[in-house]
């Protein structure tokens, strides 16, 4: 029974989205934390440490905002719709078992001229990641594994072809916080400093996911030339119009659920994705049990990446009720060139605290926070924000604590340290110039 209290929890946020009662999404919090407890030995190592050091963060906001309750509520909320966010999306490898024409997608991505190989795949991944978020880690990694079952490849064929199209993905992914109006970067910037807009940053995200694509299109495209000649497969992808129709009318879904309702698109696809693929295995399967049983599986491997999330959640939401951002932003306000040192400090904290475990999220709702009350000064905050964004990007895929690259790791085998470091390393060092460039050209333009 307890091995279904995650499907359960999930459920529960779901039903608070849909139906706007928090006091769902605080009992979904309670049932997350029931499981976590039950299985806290299952964990890995660092989930457990980030959980220890979240519950003294936590404890120490409850000693000094005990009469909060709002604090609390907030705090609640936050931690289950972050959990929820990846069992909801991660439900996608259910169907990359099962869709032989999303199998095919891989073999479609991998055709076409050299040239255009390495930034096809990326803006691929990125497009899908706007929607699904790290259901997308889940879909092209799963079916990546489904598609290469079917050549006769050594096992360093093998790996090496999973290794570059998985960095491809994971650099795609990247492009999520810097291009979509869905990404929770935006989201959280947006939301506490209305006037710097989807729309506004949008020239400055696209700058840099050009800088990034640059950056990385020699080196990939070798190790995906190399795949592709190995596989040996000329033949056309099948099944292609059926999955883009599929696709669309799956796009145009979750459009229409979030114009008619309250939710954002990513909450709509929160809300459509598993309701899709429930009611595939339905069909598939003719049996609830084991539609039930597979949906509960499929969450129990992602528990360690579900929940950093929602530690992250609590973290950030605890650390901003504890630091005293109001008297931080009156000094920084005091010299305009503050602005840019706080930009270039933004790119480089929010990587350098992911790579030490601090998960960016906590990063960016603690720097967001401080931007906002810089804001109320009348500090112009665009330079900040865009170092923010970047450094919230980079940190996705440098992080070996972060769950993209949990995810990775646990499609590839590898070491998320080996995924993080060595997949990554010389890529991130490689484009940091190029990014601070930006940066001074930000400030430039903004002075």
């Amino acid at each position: 029974m307890k091995g279904y209290l995650l499907p359960l929890g999930v459920g529960l946020e779901l039903a608070s989205l849909l139906a706007q009662l928090p006091w769902l999404s605080w009992l979904a919090a309670l049932v997350f934390l029931g499981y976590f407890l039950l299985h806290y030995r299952r964990l890995n190592p660092y989930p457990r440490w980030l959980g220890f050091i979240t519950l003294l963060v936590v404890a120490l906001a409850a000693y000094r905002h005990s009469s909060d309750l709002g604090l609390w509520a907030k705090l609640a909320s936050s931690a289950a719709y972050y959990t929820s966010f990846l069992g909801a999306l991660g439900l996608m490898q259910l169907l990359a078992k099962r869709l032989p024409q999303l199998s095919e997608l891989h073999k479609a991505l991998l055709s076409g001229s050299k040239v255009v190989l390495y930034p096809r795949y990326v803006l691929a991944a990125g497009s899908i990641g706007s929607i699904l978020n790290f259901g997308m880690m889940n879909l092209l990694c799963g079916t990546l594994s489904e598609h290469l079952k079917r050549y006769a490849l050594t096992d360093e064929q093998r790996r090496e072809g999973l290794r570059s199209v998985m960095v491809t993905t994971l650099r795609g992914f990247a492009l999520v916080p810097l291009l979509a109006p869905t990404s929770v970067t935006i989201a959280i910037i947006s939301r506490e400093m209305p006037e710097l807009t989807w729309s506004i940053m949008l020239p400055y995200g696209a700058v840099a996911a050009a800088m990034m694509i640059v950056v990385g299109w020699h080196r990939e495209t070798a190790g995906l030339l190399a795949l592709r000649d190995n596989i040996g497969d000329s033949s056309r992808a099948q099944g292609m119009v059926g999955l883009l129709v599929g696709s669309l009318l799956g796009l145009a879904a979750m459009a229409l659920l979030a114009s008619v309702t309250v939710l954002t698109a990513s909450q709509a696809a929160m809300v459509l994705v598993p309701v899709g693929v429930i009611s595939y295995l339905l069909w598939r399967e003719r049996s609830v049990k084991v539609a039930t049983q597979e949906v509960a599986e499929n969450m129990a491997t992602m528990h360690n990446e579900m929940f950093i999330f929602g530690c992250a959640a609590l973290l950030g939401g605890a650390l901003g009720a504890l630091v005293p951002l109001e008297a931080l932003a009156q000094w920084l306000a005091q010299e305009p060139k503050y602005n840019v040192l706080l930009a270039v400090a933004s790119l480089f904290s929010t990587i350098l605290l992911a790579v030490i475990g601090v998960a960016p999220i906590v990063s960016l709702s603690l720097i967001a926070g401080l931007l906002a009350q810089l804001a109320l000064l009348g500090v112009p905050i665009m330079t900040p924000a865009v170092g923010l964004m970047c450094g919230f990007s980079l940190a996705m895929i440098f992080s070996p604590f972060g769950p993209s690259t949990l995810i990775l790791a646990r499609y590839s085998g590898e070491k998320p340290f080996r995924v993080a470091f060595g997949w990554n390393g010389r890529f991130v060092v490689s484009v940091m110039p190029l990014l601070l460039l930006l940066l001074f050209g930000t400030y430039w333009l903004h002075s």
